[in-house]
């Protein structure tokens, strides 16, 4: 008689020395053989299968919305010749929302951009001052961590592209904190990202917290991370054991990717300009792409390991003066928003939307290289693509950026273009979000109610 295998713990880790640990992606081998053909399998396999995701990328300052959106609706409108162009690949896995809006970002005059990204995920009205006294509220991806957080090694993960000043005004009238953080655990208080991907490696695969590298050389941290998947050989040969050919396979795709992303952490120090105060960090890389790519691709992995199931991503605050010289755009992003019509500025506009869409085209050709049974982690994931000012140029936070992509482990049902009527609440997508993550509230913010239109026509 074959004595039917144990399962592989989902929170399974490759352990080495030096208190070093990896935790394992999805595998086959953490479905009970005992599941098979057995009259509970459904219940119980659908409590090993992966649990949903949700991802927000923030993009500031507003797009150029007359190049963006497509012409059509439904399941039938084409993306060629607009900003939206090289996501055509992924039109299948993402809802394209029309005309959702961030109503509270419309009260008080000036700063637009403190409350576009202030109001985006709280969907209240945040007070008015350059001071200390920020009154906000929580974000809908907190009240998710209040609920759902103590799940995962950590509650949330919060990541972005600039640092931005934590201190004094940057848009009239506001606090730069509000501009500069889209995620509130309170309304007192925002949930800091991390901008330095070293940072953040060592945060997923040091002993639970960030390492202080303040007093190492760079030889030494060099060292460190070149030897994270040196530490694990034992440890990973003791798990191959257990494992099947695909299992196998799967495994060592994923420890590839983590030792790709050491390589890239090896490059030189940038020359990225800092708020007074801060420290330089170490191997930031210099250009949108690659530090985008990094970040991403770490976000991902944090997924992968189930180390959290949500994050935060902003690539870039409000206002953001980020310049993209690799594609030959030395201006301000933020000033050329601001092109008052002319035609030479507004094509850099698009230009860097169109960039934009690239690196998030590249974000879910990721996701979907990640296989989870028989899926892809995009199919078991929810990841929205948004921004809270609307149009750049007039900041009037309606028909925002809007696309969330994913099938939210079967909830979501992608490949249109939903248009809803002018000025529904972005609230509303997040009840809806939030139902799908196990947590159910009545109302968030300025919400009316739940949005439809998310699952089969």
């Amino acid at each position: 008689m074959m004595i039917p295998r144990a399962p592989l713990s989902r929170r399974a880790l490759i352990r080495g020395a030096g208190g070093i640990a990896i935790a394992l992606p999805f595998l086959d081998a953490m479905i009970p053989e005992c599941l098979i053909g057995s009259a509970q399998a459904a219940a119980r396999a659908k409590h090993a299968m992966p649990k949903n995701r949700f991802s927000l990328l923030y993009y500031p300052n507003g797009l150029h919305t007359a190049a963006w959106y497509p012409k059509g609706d439904g399941a039938d409108y084409d993306l060629t010749g607009t900003s939206m162009e090289p996501l055509k690949r992924h039109q299948k896995d993402f809802l394209l929302l029309g005309n959702l809006a961030v109503p509270m970002a419309m009260y008080d005059a000036a700063g637009d951009h403190a409350k576009a990204i202030g109001c985006y995920l709280t969907g209240v009205r945040i007070r008015k001052t350059a001071s200390d006294d920020i009154q906000c509220s929580t974000s809908m991806d907190q009240v998710i961590v209040n609920n759902i957080g103590n799940r995962t090694r950590f509650p949330s993960l919060e990541l972005g592209l600039d640092y931005g000043r934590m201190e004094g005004g940057c848009d009239p009238g506001y606090a730069c904190i509000y501009s500069n953080n889209v995620s509130w655990k309170n309304a007192q208080t925002p949930a800091i990202k991390e901008v330095n991907p070293r940072v953040v490696f060592d945060r997923l695969f040091g002993n639970a917290q960030a390492l202080d590298h303040a007093g190492e050389s760079r030889d030494q941290q060099e060292t460190y991370n070149r030897s994270i998947l040196d530490y694990t050989k034992d440890g990973l040969t003791q798990i191959n054991e257990q494992l099947g050919t695909n299992d196998r396979h799967r495994v060592d795709e994923y420890l590839s990717s983590i030792r790709e992303i050491e390589h890239r952490l090896d490059a030189p120090p940038s020359n990225q300009k800092l708020p007074r105060g801060a420290v330089r960090p170490t191997r930031v890389p210099e250009s949108f792409k690659e530090h985008f790519r990094l970040m991403a691709d770490l976000q991902i992995l944090a997924f992968q390991m189930d180390v959290t199931r949500i994050s935060t991503f902003m690539l870039g605050v409000e206002q953001s003066r980020r310049t993209y010289k690799e594609i030959d755009i030395p201006e301000e992003h933020h000033g050329l928003t601001h092109h008052a019509g002319d035609p030479a500025k507004i094509a850099k506009v698009v230009k860097i939307d169109t960039y934009m869409a690239e690196q998030f085209a590249y974000y879910l050709d990721k996701m979907k290289s990640v296989k989870e049974a028989n899926k892809s982690m995009l199919d078991n994931a929810m990841v929205m693509l948004g921004n809270g000012n609307g149009d750049a140029a007039h900041h009037d936070h309606v028909n925002c950026l809007s696309v969330l992509a994913g099938r939210g482990c079967g909830t979501l049902y992608p490949g249109r273009y939903v248009k809803y009527p002018d000025g529904t609440p972005v609230s509303n997508l997040w009840l809806s979000l939030m139902d799908r993550m196990e947590t159910k509230v009545e109302r968030h913010g300025d919400s009316t109610g739940r949005l439809s239109g998310l699952t089969a026509a």
